[in-house]
């Protein structure tokens, strides 16, 4: 560059405190200054270096006349190494931030004879060095090679200059790193904060806590949570991909530190103990303690030297939201068990086995709630053959609710047992909670089933302000009965409009609290408007467990936050085959039976079981519709015709 061309220092100077306050990176605007200081009078070559707060060498860059500016060019760091201790003896004085030492070629090699070399190759028989401090206490070097010794002090005054740029150029860049990584930091706690306070799912979360910090804030991330009395990992990052599943099978093997960690609260980074082959030395641990209880381990792993490991408060906090979330979530667990098991205490453990009928039932509690709801169902077995299928729903939930629900199933299954009918049990059980002043009514509905005929099954309907009962037709046909009634401990006379009907083979009732018909899909509409009766007919030929378990899962679609009830019977008719046969001749035995039946239509033969044990042949049902069971030591097998 000749000289016309050429900026004069004070403008090169002035460009560089401009590219210092915006600069990303000291090496965004090193051209411009390794360029500028060789223009000034005998410089030949300029040297840069910045060393770590051991001495080691982690940048290096050289220009000349010849070549420009290189960085790293191979050779000089180890050029440079003896110059970090070397340097200490010689005479410097302060200037600036700096302190600048001259010496000749001659004595620079007597310690650093590599790097006289350098300076003698490009023509240098005199050096100027300016040494300063940088951020993160690492320290920086300049130093020019001059063809002649300085006779001024201009070069000094330059790089005494020059060091005044850098240092505050490293400053800011070295705070805004600092407030980027705070802020980083800040929205990992912010995210972290969210997920654990929107899942009760605490293992999940600790798996996105950990990948939220890797690589933001750490190298490696790992979560150890305590269960039976030991630390169990539930997830590990690293930074490479590839030595992911080397962190996770040494974590696993206890082969690293963390496992001390639990004696104390929290420790400085320090050695992590993993194998070298992870490539993460050092570690950073907290243990999630709540209410005085451990709980767990967070630890973040680092590679040696690394400048980004998470301060000591943010370590703190996050593990003691994370503790605070695990701990809750615990509680939740315990308490949501309690509840599931009341619940399970105010609901018959089994339903009778009647002649002819298949029973199921199928209950959803609600999974954001942590009181006892007030659904319940029941079969009650009846003198002269009846029996009657009842569900209910106590308004409310809690301690009341589960009180109310446990008098009503007392008081009308009683009745019920000693013969008297569905409407006088619901009128006497209005009577006791008025009478005790409960304060809270319920909803009930009830089916009666007669004696089994040629004509079917007969069953009376009566619903006491609940969802009236429904019929699913062998055929897919969906009716909902004709019952109407009051609500239970409002009114002091409750009226009923009860409904007859005849179940045939193959026909189902479906009984159900509001829980089901109030489910939602994504778009806010309701299971019950239009969608409840098509899913009833398209499930009417599925095994009745099979059927009350769609239901309450919203059949997939809809979802049941409530708690949710549904009593399933279906009159399965007259049984035309019980039978133990090898299972070879199973298919062949109950087909020859439904073709008794005079039923038309049907195939020459059906698949069965396999195999020569023995297994127990069932057929149930009419000219019009027939159920085929074989059960034995492989499941149960069946088939409707």
């Amino acid at each position: 560059m000749s000289a016309g061309d050429a900026p004069t220092w004070p403008e090169l100077l002035h460009a560089l405190w401009r590219s210092a306050f915006s600069a990303g990176s000291t090496k965004v605007f090193a051209k411009e200054l390794y360029l500028g200081l060789l223009e000034l009078p005998h410089v030949r070559g300029v040297l840069g270096a910045r060393t770590g707060p051991d001495g080691t060498v982690l940048v290096v860059r050289w220009a000349d006349h010849e070549h420009g500016v290189l960085s790293g060019p191979a050779g000089l760091a180890a050029d440079v190494a003896p110059w970090v201790t070397g340097s200490e003896e010689l005479e410097a004085r302060p200037a600036g931030q700096a302190k600048i030492t001259e010496l000749g070629v001659a004595e620079l090699s007597s310690f650093a004879p590599a790097l006289g070399e350098r300076m003698r190759e490009v023509g240098g028989t005199a050096v100027v060095a300016a040494s300063f401090h940088a951020a993160e206490g690492d320290n920086g070097l300049l130093l020019v090679a001059l063809d002649r010794a300085p006779e001024d002090e201009v070069v000094a005054r330059a790089l005494e200059q020059i060091a005044d740029v850098v240092i505050a150029a490293d400053d800011r860049i070295a705070d805004q790193a600092l407030l980027d990584n705070r802020l980083a930091a800040d929205a990992v706690l912010a995210e972290v904060s969210l997920r654990l306070a929107g899942s009760l799912d605490v293992e999940e979360t600790l798996r996105s806590v950990v990948r939220m910090a890797v690589p933001g804030l750490a190298d490696g991330a790992a979560v150890h949570v305590r269960r039976d009395g030991a630390l169990k990992q539930i997830a590990a990052a690293h930074v490479d991909v590839h030595r992911e599943r080397l962190l996770n099978d040494h974590l696993r093997q206890g082969r690293w530190a963390g496992l001390p960690v639990t004696a104390g609260d929290e420790v400085d980074p320090l050695p992590s103990g993993l194998p070298a082959d992870v490539g993460l030395e050092l570690m950073t641990s907290a243990v999630l303690r709540a209410r005085g209880r451990l709980l767990g381990v967070l630890t973040f792993f680092h590679r040696a030297g690394a400048r980004r490991v998470p301060t000591r408060e943010f370590v703190r906090d996050i593990a003691a939201r994370a503790a605070l979330a695990i701990d809750n979530a615990t509680l939740y667990s315990q308490r949501r068990a309690e509840v599931e098991e009341l619940q399970q205490h105010l609901l018959p453990s089994v339903l009778p086995a009647i002649d002819g009928v298949e029973l199921a039932t199928g209950y959803n509690v609600a999974g954001h709630l942590l009181d006892v709801g007030g659904d319940f169902y029941g079969v009650v077995r009846q003198p002269d053959d009846r029996f009657t299928a009842l569900i209910g729903d106590v308004c409310g939930r809690g301690a009341a609710a589960a009180a109310l629900t446990g008098l009503a199933r007392h008081t009308v299954e009683t009745i019920l047992e000693e013969g008297g009918g569905a409407e006088d049990a619901v009128r006497l059980l209005n009577a006791k909670m008025l009478r005790n002043r409960v304060g809270k009514f319920l909803t009930l509905a009830a089916v009666t089933f007669g004696k089994a005929g040629p004509d079917g099954l007969p069953m009376r309907s009566l619903t006491a302000g609940h969802p009236p009962p429904v019929i699913i037709r062998r055929d897919g046909a969906v009716e909902e009965t004709a019952c109407r009634g009051h609500l239970v401990g409002v009114l002091d006379q409750v009226s009923f409009t009860q409904a007859d009907d005849v179940l045939r083979p193959g026909d189902s009732v479906v009984l159900f609290t509001d829980g089901l018909v109030e489910a939602r899909d994504a778009s806010g509409a309701f299971f019950g408007d239009e969608d409840l009766e098509p899913t009833l007919a398209a499930l009417h030929d599925l095994p009745l467990p099979e059927m009350a378990a769609a239901l309450v899962a919203g059949d997939g679609r809809y979802a049941v936050d409530d708690d949710a009830a549904v009593l399933l019977i279906r009159y399965r008719g007259p049984r035309h085959l019980d039978a133990v046969l090898p299972a070879d001749q199973a298919a062949d035995a109950a087909l020859a039976a439904v073709r008794e039946l005079g039923r038309p239509g049907l195939p020459d033969r059906i698949d069965g079981p396999a195999g020569h044990e023995d297994v127990t042949v069932i057929v149930d049902g009419d000219a019009g519709w027939a159920r085929i069971e074989i059960s034995g030591g492989a499941g149960t097998w069946w088939e409707v015709l």
